[in-house]
């Protein structure tokens, strides 16, 4: 079975070519990563375009690369949600267009939940049930999966923690985006030398990341010499976001008694987080898995098989299916 997946949520415009649940025949992405920078944030207008100019060539390219034609297609899929409006209406738009053109079903995929299915491309599903850890810009979720199903169990209260990596690189005039960076300057600092904490709350696991960035900021403000202590600000920061993830989803994972954690998101990149959550989740007897980091980002392979999934599950989409920019886990 040849299953396309397109992605086309944000900044990337990425199609994949997926046989069965085990061999990716092509995986392309382009980024409009390069036209943001310049704003130190993502542009929805430049992204929808971009992704206007690049789906025809970016598909034609995913075919060309796995050797087929639209033709040998048995599956499309495509992220319907959440994201950017105009960016999610041009994927959706394509999909269904290709679906009806070629006469092969259409599956619509949530973005969120096929990040965690970004660490089954290849290999089989963890004995159900698992907890699944979404991390990235827009994002920062824990959810309890089972039998394909999805249970949020802690969100963000306020900003992502993808989010809070890009708003304090941009106060320390680190660029954008803000995680590759930080992680880079956290290596040449000490986690320890500043006191960082994300905020909590008595009755739940969900996540605050706006107090910590304010926190840094008021740091920031009191610096005499602000170009040193931007590698102990950095690995302290990094330091205090990481423990709060890897302790509540630890916690959650043994109060629901499973064995798996799979990580999806931008943010799974980050070595440290793979690190610190392996490690604690060892200790524990819990098995984490996190993607390849190329599986990581937004990507046409995690839709592929998400949708592979639910094709199988016995779920099909319609031409009703449209682009949800709020969709929840």
């Amino acid at each position: 079975m040849i299953t396309l997946g397109i992605e086309t949520s944000c900044d990337e415009t990425a199609c994949a070519v997926l046989e069965n649940a085990d061999q990716l025949r092509s995986n392309i992405i382009a980024s409009s990563l390069a036209r943001h920078r310049p704003f130190g944030g993502i542009v929805p207008e430049i992204a929808s375009r971009h992704t206007l100019e690049s789906i025809v060539p970016v598909y034609q390219e995913a075919l060309r690369k796995a050797k087929i034609t639209q033709e040998d297609l048995s599956l499309v899929s495509v992220t319907y949600g959440p994201g950017l409006i105009g960016s999610l209406l041009v994927g959706v738009s394509f999909a269904k267009a290709l679906s009806f053109s070629v006469g092969v079903p259409l599956i619509g995929v949530n973005h969120l939940h096929a990040h965690i299915y970004a660490n089954f491309i290849g290999t089989r599903l963890p004995r159900s049930p698992f907890i699944g850890l979404v991390v990235s810009g827009g994002h920062t979720s824990v959810v309890f999966c089972k039998d394909g199903s999805f249970r949020e169990l802690a969100t963000t209260r306020d900003d992502a923690c993808g989010e809070a990596f890009d708003k304090v690189a941009k106060m320390l005039g680190l660029g954008f985006p803000g995680g590759p960076v930080i992680e880079k300057m956290a290596k040449k600092g000490d986690p320890t030398r500043i006191t960082f904490r994300c905020g909590q709350f008595k009755d739940n696991f969900d996540f605050s990341f706006s107090g910590i960035k304010t926190a840094v900021l008021y740091y920031i403000q009191k610096c005499q010499n602000i170009k040193k202590e931007i590698p102990d600000i950095c690995a302290s920061f990094q330091k205090a976001v990481v423990s709060d993830i890897v302790r509540k989803t630890i916690t959650l994972a043994i109060q629901k008694g499973v064995t798996y954690i799979a990580v999806g998101g931008g943010v799974s990149a980050n070595s440290y987080l793979r690190k610190m959550l392996s490690k604690e989740g060892a200790e524990r007897g819990i098995i984490v898995l996190l993607p390849p980091r190329e599986h990581s980002l937004d990507n046409g392979a995690m839709i592929a098989r998400h949708g592979y999934a639910l094709y199988k599950a016995g779920k099909r989409s319609d031409m009703r299916l449209t682009a949800v920019p709020g969709l929840g886990m």
